[in-house]
């Protein structure tokens, strides 16, 4: 049952925005707000589930990344720098503000992410330096560069004035940090 909610609540968020509530979750799963509330005590724990269940997605999937064999360490950077989930694509400004301002906790989650997610970026770039696929570079101010940007994506004042969605914006932010970093190498 608690699998449901959290996808039938990630359907809700990726149609309506973190705005929906509770009562009409319930009806949508077709159950009683009583059951809903017997596996999420309210909002914020679902809406963290959620942001949990998304991290360890993401997760898994750069350790799959970063295990397979297959993958040259030039690939192995720009896959763990695209990944994310789907249903980013569906985040809007309104996603990020209410998510800042209602839910601080969960957001402090997913900057704590980006920490994580820098450092297995940082990684990747070492050894591609040690291996000579990637020319020498400062890795405090590339460390500087990510992360600022990262949070300067998530501002919706920027995606608005530059008619940007969250996705395009990553998706431009990981082209100019990959191909600045290799080269002309694709």
């Amino acid at each position: 049952m608690r699998e449901q909610i959290i996808l039938v609540a990630m359907e809700e968020m990726s149609e309506n925005g973190i705005k929906f509530t509770m009562t009409d979750l319930a009806r949508r799963l077709q159950i009683s707000k009583t059951t809903l509330y017997a596996q999420f005590r309210s909002k914020e724990e679902l809406v963290g589930a959620i942001l949990e269940l998304l991290l360890d997605n993401f997760r898994q999937q750069n350790e799959e990344i970063i295990n397979n064999s297959q993958l040259s360490i030039t690939e192995k950077l720009k896959a763990v720098m695209e990944n994310r989930p789907r249903i980013l694509a569906t985040i809007n400004s309104n996603f990020i503000l209410t998510l800042k301002r209602q839910f601080p906790n969960e957001w402090e989650k997913g900057l704590h992410f980006r920490q994580e997610k820098w450092q297995l970026i940082e990684q990747l770039i070492k050894q591609g330096i040690e291996e000579g696929c990637f020319r020498p570079i400062d890795l405090t101010v590339t460390k500087l560069i990510f992360i600022s940007t990262a949070n300067e994506l998530l501002n919706p004042n920027f995606l608005i004035q530059n008619n940007l969605t969250l996705n395009d914006a990553i998706d431009k932010m990981v082209d100019i940090l990959y191909f600045g970093i290799c080269g002309n190498n694709k």
